[in-house]
């Protein structure tokens, strides 16, 4: 694993995400995941809510990759790394709060997460111009 810097968990911070799995038989999904956070120095954690696509090819390959950018600012980082689906315990519990906070203070009714899925970094490089170079 490897210590996620302030600038990447600063940028994280309201953007939306794409996390990128692959199935069985190698075949890419994407989806975009609006509940990352980070969790600490070398952890990031997303609420998986409909169970589907991207949860099933985690069941079965844990490796993920996440990207972040920002159109803005000509600025992004990808975070790839492992994924622990968690189900149970202190980590979903929060998942839960966070989705029922998140609703009560938009507006929205969002199911309970099926899992949190919290993701140590192995490698984090940076999208912003020119492209790719690793970061940590």
């Amino acid at each position: 694993m490897v210590k996620i810097p302030d600038e990447v968990k600063k940028f994280l911070i309201g953007e939306l995400a794409f996390v990128a799995t692959v199935d069985a038989e190698g075949k890419p999904n994407v989806s975009a995941k609006g509940s990352l956070r980070v969790l600490d120095d070398e952890s990031l954690l997303y609420n998986e809510e409909a169970g589907k696509k991207t949860y099933e090819n985690l069941k079965k390959n844990p490796y993920i990759a996440v990207a972040v950018a920002s159109r803005d600012k000509h600025d992004g980082y990808q975070i790839k790394g492992k994924a622990e689906l968690l189900t149970k315990g202190p980590l979903y519990e929060e998942a839960v709060n966070h989705a029922e906070e998140y609703a009560r203070s938009h507006g929205v009714k969002l199911p309970k997460p099926v899992a949190a899925v919290r993701v140590k970094a192995d490698e984090i490089y940076s999208l912003k111009p020119p492209l790719g170079y690793k970061i940590a």
